[in-house]
């Protein structure tokens, strides 16, 4: 899945609650991993998520 946000839209936190929601209705049917492939303009919204970097994807430590 890709997520992209209009840029009339963006840092009006519409990416980050999107995420959330994604997040939790994964989380609640049992998934305990989410990776994911971050561009350079993602990067950081997943980061302030609490995504951290690997080798080629980012990966989202336990919350």
């Amino acid at each position: 899945m890709n997520m992209y946000t209009n840029p009339k839209y963006r840092r009006k936190g519409i990416a980050y609650k999107i995420l959330d929601m994604l997040i939790k209705a994964t989380k609640s049917k049992g998934i305990s991993w989410i990776s994911l492939e971050g561009t350079d303009m993602g990067r950081p919204l997943y980061e302030k998520y609490g995504f951290v970097k690997m080798n080629n994807e980012m990966e989202l430590s336990e919350r």
